[in-house]
């Protein structure tokens, strides 16, 4: 039986912009993190295969949760506009000591919302990295 597993039950995702703190962990569905690094080609001469080296790195993080009613809902298309700058703190176990907490400075992309004709109303937004995070 794995014993190292985790569960999202008690991830910290918040948001902090110049308006306040925005708790996205409450209604969330899922969030993705992709970490990712830029490379410079640096074949030459009598190379038979293409070299690299790494250059900068960047990050992107993919929210989904619950569109939240009323002015929440309002605070939250505020908060989450596109090119509204701030802080993600995500931590995929909690805040608790010794667990992975990432501080990162960021952009959010911008709000998309789904609206079915017979479930929930669902806001996804994309957070680009801006500078290095902890």
């Amino acid at each position: 039986m794995a014993k190292n597993n985790i569960t999202g039950k008690d991830a910290y995702i918040s948001w902090i912009w110049t308006g306040g703190t925005l708790n996205l962990n409450t209604d969330y569905r899922s969030i993705s993190q992709k970490d990712s690094v830029d490379t410079v080609e640096t074949t030459a001469g009598a190379d038979t295969h293409k070299t690299f080296i790494p250059t900068l790195k960047s990050a992107t993080y993919d929210y989904s949760g619950l569109f939240p009613s009323g002015t929440a809902g309002t605070v939250a298309i505020a908060a989450l506009a596109a090119g509204m700058q701030g802080t993600l703190v995500y931590a995929p176990e909690g805040t608790a000591s010794g667990k992975l907490v990432r501080t990162v400075p960021a952009i959010c992309i911008g709000p998309t919302t789904d609206t079915p004709y017979a479930d929930v109303v669902t806001i996804n937004v994309t957070f680009q990295s801006n500078g290095a995070w902890s």
